[in-house]
């Protein structure tokens, strides 16, 4: 017999009553030895702009969001913080910015990847911090489009050493390229440069297939300068050839479902990652779904925070789920070995047994989830059936320390995210043992342990506010402008030390070494995907030497390709100037043009006004043209945009047309 709690009982007899299964007896013991060590749990910032809104949200609703995600024991309590070194390239829904835009500019005051860590870092200062890189800028490639140069060996050791100068911030892990081929000369370069620099950085690669197994195992001198091998979207699986390594082996990529039903897949991936291919960490992307809806993997996150300007974010059971790991494990504690704490449920499912460095405390993790539901993205498990079962879990004498136990629960068929992670009392143990009875679908963690559920109140959802304007001077010098979202290229805020203040500049002036296709003209979006209404959009451009400047509504695709449909009204320096309006960011078969005098380095006032039936567009206040596109023909963002060269912006209007 146990002995447990009155809550613990009736939740046990409830699901007596409901089901018929069979009883099966599995040990945990740490008699004969350990498993290996936990690496931990993570989430991705990166790959790419995922994290793009968070930093716009007030500090007190952007603290609330950051305590969910790492503070030890509040909720989701992650280990381990992925981010993306930006490259001011495309890398799924949106460029983060790089901290060298050429071979001479350094600025480690861009992006939010920066402030990310610190946060995670000041509310968890074990959390382990890992980076890698989607892009390059094109100069690294010294004009061959390939950066396997010297040019990015330095500039990836000058992002660590800026990392470290600015922030304190040692980083543990760096990557290669994420998800593209890899170069033995600049891995071997790398290594060199990190231990030359005095880092303890260890190298993973190449966060792709297990195919690099394949390569590091006929070159031992390739071999050597890896730490760790990193695998994406894995299926709970690893190629035979990986364990003969001798390495650390991860899921360095995984999940990539919605922040609350892609938790079936969290709950099971986390287990059977170790139980069926002995990863020892596994990160989800991404870590926060705070982008536009309407970009590419719209939802996916840990959790969903994309309206800074109402404050409102959304926790799901993924979250939870996480927190069924954070808040019970610690990066370093040890699994118990396959057979005496690890292993599959006789009738589906897996079962994994942590303990702590001294032996004294024990996490027992179990799940049930069917296998048809709980598939991740991009990939697929091996065929497995999960019914209804009684597990019985017999600790031996190497826990006789241990009387009672923690019991968290969540039961992933119930979608109401308030019944997620509950408590369910003490289990206190007869003769080392303690019975469960198991429906599918359902996740426990027992410990020594307990844990809490965090709770805060976020305020209410509310759309994107009209009549909405900008003139940038309120915004810290090399930032991105509030709720603007790059797409290709890169904007920041600059100081023009004129009465004009400052302004938006777009940084980039070279096509880069991408990760996927990317758009012929910069632009960036802010707004709703959903807009199919009258809109009117001003704005203040500049071209600085040559090239074409836009302003855009309708614009209604983001994330990798060559550009977006649209309403586009662009002006241009080509053969003394013209203005166009094309139905497409490409700037390609113009509807409306004229040939006008644009002069270099002269402001123009921009303005495209949508109606119902047709658009009109104006210069400095002056009507100009006009043509058929219309709200009814397009929906989606504003924009503005801008050739591969210096333009700046400034005094950005969007409103309902008069």
């Amino acid at each position: 017999m146990m002995m447990v709690n009155l809550m613990f009982v009736i939740s046990v007899l409830v699901t007596l009553f409901s089901m018929s299964n069979a009883a099966f007896t599995y040990d945990v013991s740490k008699a004969t030895g350990l498993g290996k060590p936990l690496d931990g749990v993570g989430g991705l910032s990166g790959g790419g702009c995922v994290t793009r809104l968070l930093p716009d949200y007030d500090s007190k609703w952007y603290s609330q969001i950051m305590d969910y995600l790492f503070l030890p024991g509040f909720g989701a309590s992650l280990h381990i913080l992925k981010v993306e070194i930006g490259g001011d390239a495309q890398s799924t829904d949106g460029t983060e910015p790089s901290h060298m835009h050429t071979a001479d500019d350094e600025n480690y005051q861009r992006g939010y990847e920066w402030s990310t860590m610190v946060e995670a870092k000041r509310r968890n200062p074990n959390i382990t911090l890992y980076a890698l890189s989607w892009g390059f800028p094109g100069w690294v490639g010294e004009g061959k489009k390939s950066p396997w140069t010297n040019s990015t060996v330095r500039y990836t050791m000058n992002w660590l050493l800026g990392a470290k100068k600015y922030y304190n911030l040692d980083i543990d892990y760096v990557g290669i390229w994420n998800e593209r081929n890899w170069n033995k000369g600049y891995t071997l370069a790398l290594k060199a440069a990190i231990v030359t620099a005095g880092f303890k950085t260890k190298i993973v690669g190449h966060d792709s297939g297990w195919d690099v197994c394949k390569t590091l195992a006929s070159d031992s001198e390739w071999a050597a300068a890896v730490d760790v091998v990193g695998s994406h979207y894995v299926g709970s699986s690893i190629a035979s050839d990986c364990a003969a390594l001798n390495k650390l082996q991860w899921s360095s990529e995984d999940m990539s479902l919605d922040y609350d039903t892609g938790s079936l897949c969290w709950a099971r991936a986390l287990n059977q990652n170790y139980v069926r291919a002995n990863l020892t960490a596994t990160i989800a992307w991404d870590l926060i779904n705070s982008f536009y809806d309407g970009l590419p993997w719209s939802g996916v996150g840990i959790l969903r925070a994309n309206e800074p300007w109402s404050g409102h974010y959304q926790i799901g059971r993924l979250l939870w789920v996480s927190a069924h790991w954070g808040q019970f494990t610690k990066a370093g504690w040890s699994f118990l070995k396959h057979g005496s704490g690890v292993g599959l449920l006789d009738n589906g499912g897996s079962y994994v047994s942590l303990t702590d460095p001294t032996g004294q405390q024990l996490t027992i993790i179990i799940e049930t989830m069917d296998r048809d539901r709980s598939q991740c993205a991009h990939s697929s498990t091996v065929h497995y059936t999960t019914t209804n079962q009684t597990a019985t879990f017999q600790l031996d004498n190497s826990f006789h320390h241990v009387t009672q136990l923690n019991v968290f629960f969540t039961d992933l068929n119930i979608m109401d995210v308030n019944q997620a992670f509950t408590y369910k009392g003490i289990i206190s143990l007869n003769d080392g043992k303690f019975t469960l009875q198991l429906p599918v679908g359902v996740l426990y963690t027992i410990s020594t342990i307990n844990g809490t559920k965090g709770t805060y109140e976020a305020p209410s959802s509310q759309p994107f506010p009209l009549p909405y304007a900008d003139n940038f001077d309120k915004h810290q010098l090399s930032s991105e402008a509030s709720y603007f979202s790059d797409q290709t290229g890169s904007w920041e805020i600059v100081d023009t030390a004129s009465a004009r203040g400052k302004t938006m500049r777009q940084m980039v002036p070279e096509a880069t070494i991408s990760w996927c296709d990317e758009a012929i003209y910069p632009y960036s979006i802010i707004g709703n995907s959903s807009w199919k209404q009258p809109l009117n959009v001003s704005v203040d451009v500049m071209i600085e030497k040559s090239g074409t400047a836009f302003v855009a509504l309708g614009v209604s695709r983001g994330g990798c390709g060559t550009g977006s449909p649209g309403i586009v009204f662009s002006i241009n320096t080509i053969n003394n100037g013209s203005w166009q309006i094309t139905d497409s960011t490409k700037i390609t078969n113009p509807v409306a043009s004229e040939r006008i005098s644009i002069v270099a380095g002269t402001w123009y006032t921009l303005t495209l006004v949508v109606l119902q039936d047709h658009s009109v567009v104006y210069i400095n206040g002056n009507a100009v043209g006009r043509c058929e596109l219309s709200a009814s023909s397009h929906s989606g963002w504003a924009a503005i945009g801008s050739s591969w060269d210096y333009v700046q912006f400034d005094n950005f209007r969007l409103q309902l047309p008069n």
